[in-house]
């Protein structure tokens, strides 16, 4: 029989507790979802973070365009500016040219016209007596020369006063009323034209 001692390892049975095991399921899920819920928390900061960043880019983006537009706007308008300081006073003048040189040739076809002496006659006649109440007439004033061409039943079946008056051109006329005249003169009336296109043109 052998005096040598012998040992060995005692092994204890392991005894769960269910409770604890529960408790760590618990710690374990609330872990995990604590940390998802931090991740999603972080992924959202993220996103926002890239959104404004982007925003910003492009407010960025439209600002410097709309400052182009303008700039370009403003240049256009100060080009229309300096060539309209340089066209207008151009197209005045030839305005101005143009409507003395109509002038000029209207008095120069009254001119031809009224070198027939009974054509300047019967326009002065018609002037005279177109446009008004022949019965409120006093007298008309001719050149003498005039009155003495045009036909005297013609003058009387107007029911008028002629009178000659060798201060009047010929072609011209003044009607004269009880309260005031009609100015008929070509002269006159060339320059009511003149008159009117010059306030036409300011």
């Amino acid at each position: 029989m052998s005096t040598d001692a012998e040992f060995s390892t005692l092994t204890y049975p392991a005894l769960r507790n269910q409770r604890q095991d529960d408790r760590d399921d618990r710690a374990r899920a609330g872990g995990h979802a604590a940390g998802y819920a931090a991740g999603l928390r972080a992924a959202e900061a993220e996103v926002a973070a890239r959104i404004a960043q982007l925003d910003a880019e492009h407010a960025a983006v439209v600002s410097h365009a709309r400052a182009r537009t303008d700039r370009a706007v403003a240049l256009l308008a100060a080009a229309c500016a300096a060539l309209d300081s340089r066209t207008v006073p151009v197209l005045e003048t030839a305005h101005a040219i143009l409507a003395e040189g109509a002038i000029q040739l209207a008095e120069a076809v009254v001119a031809s016209e009224f070198s027939d002496v009974g054509t300047a006659a019967a326009s002065a006649l018609h002037r005279a007596l177109a446009t008004v109440d022949a019965s409120g007439v006093h007298v008309v004033r001719l050149n003498p020369d005039d009155l003495g061409v045009l036909d005297a039943d013609l003058l009387a079946a107007t029911g008028v006063t002629f009178v000659p008056d060798p201060s009047l051109g010929r072609g011209d006329a003044v009607t004269e009323f009880a309260d005031g005249y009609l100015d008929c003169r070509v002269s006159s009336a060339i320059e009511r034209a003149r008159t009117a296109i010059a306030e036409a043109r300011s």
